[in-house]
């Protein structure tokens, strides 16, 4: 494998980016990165034990230019239903993730650490998508029944016809209904 070079102004910062996203790709992450490396879609497969196991998102890493002073804006480009994560725009609650955020952590502590923690212990208490932290604190089995809903409308992988099932060659399910269309039915028995 090629390691990739980033240009930027400061030859420090471009070496520490450099060797995150090259350790990423080593970790064995399906990643799409842009040219300068500011911009990341990675595939990240739902951590076990949780209500989201057997899903896989594409998460956008978006690097600042104080990279690894200042954390990436992570954003599920792929849908997902979560109390802190922005339904439409997929955006993840960023207070707690920047408070912990410290140089030492790398793009890998991301989706090994940070991600599967925030799918294992969704809190309802500080939400962004307030649909699902009602849905949650209504009733935990609820919760993961639509979760495991929208992870089988959104987030799993399609094998078409003439494919083999390896990682390579799978396909994003998608749609435009929106979160109310979806949930229409539980709106109606508030």
């Amino acid at each position: 494998m090629a390691n990739l070079v980033v240009n930027t102004t400061s030859p420090m910062a471009g070496r520490r980016l450099n060797r995150d996203v090259n350790r990423l790709l080593a970790a064995g992450y399906q990643t799409v990165i842009d040219d300068d490396m500011t911009n990341l879609d990675v595939s990240f497969v739902g951590p076990m034990g949780s209500a989201y196991e057997g899903g896989i998102w594409i998460v956008n890493v978006a690097m600042p230019q104080e990279y690894p002073l200042k954390a990436p804006r992570l954003r599920f480009v792929t849908k997902i239903l979560h109390p802190n994560i922005e339904f439409t725009t997929g955006l993840v609650c960023m207070n707690v993730f920047k408070q912990a955020w410290s140089a030492n952590y790398d793009l890998v502590n991301i989706f090994e650490t940070f991600l599967p923690q925030l799918l294992r212990h969704p809190n309802p208490h500080d939400p962004l998508n307030h649909h699902a932290a009602a849905i949650m604190k209504r009733s935990e089995q609820d919760f993961r029944d639509t979760v495991s809903m929208f992870l089988r409308m959104y987030a799993l992988p399609i094998v078409t016809p003439g494919r083999s099932r390896d990682s390579e060659n799978l396909e994003k399910r998608s749609s435009d209904l929106s979160l109310s269309d979806l949930l229409s039915d539980d709106d109606d028995d508030d």
